[in-house]
């Protein structure tokens, strides 16, 4: 059960996405009508999704701290590019590489350069990309009991210090607004 849970909290599962597109329509329908039950909904589904963004906050970390533990395997056939999204009109980019690994016998591939998610300009993730293409041989970080989680770069980073204080703040604001001690209308 808890594996499961941690799972979807993490997004490591199709549920997670399917709890986004529902609160997705939830939300939006909450504000924009009068019906209390939606309301109540809402903030419930809010309190969950902080919940989910403070256990997986949690759980990076503790991945991340780990990490620099894990054992290691050496990366074949490794492609690197950069990856993007776009946030307020403007394109973020971070490293992509991917590359496979063995451990016992069994292919896994490697996918992850660091734990932080982070997003950054393109001479800096540029910068980044360079950096791992002059490490030779390319060596990853896996978690032992599941090697599919992996990474490049071991460590925790400042994001995971972030999911936790806004999961925590969503969770709060949630609670208070469910309760009623926070009114919007």
């Amino acid at each position: 059960m808890k594996d499961a849970f941690l799972k979807v909290a993490t997004g490591r599962s199709g549920y997670s996405t399917l709890f986004l597109v529902v609160f997705m329509f939830v939300a939006p329908a909450a504000v924009f009508t009068e019906y209390l039950w939606l309301d109540y909904l809402g903030w419930f589904m809010l309190i969950v999704l902080g919940l989910f963004i403070l256990v997986t906050g949690i759980v990076t970390y503790q991945e991340g701290k780990d990490s620099r533990q894990w054992p290691t395997a050496i990366a074949s056939s490794p492609k690197y590019s950069l990856t993007w999204h776009t946030a307020k009109n403007s394109r973020r980019y971070r490293p992509k590489v991917e590359c496979t690994f063995e451990v016992a016998g069994q292919e896994f591939a490697g996918v992850e350069y660091d734990f932080s998610g982070n997003y950054t300009s393109k001479e800096k993730a540029q910068a980044l990309l360079d950096e791992v293409k002059l490490m030779q041989p390319l060596t990853l970080y896996y978690k032992p009991s599941d090697p599919t989680v992996n990474v490049i770069l071991p460590g925790p980073h400042f994001v995971q210090y972030a999911r936790v204080l806004f999961g925590v703040a969503m969770m709060i604001i949630g609670a208070l607004s469910w309760m009623g001690v926070i009114q919007y209308r």
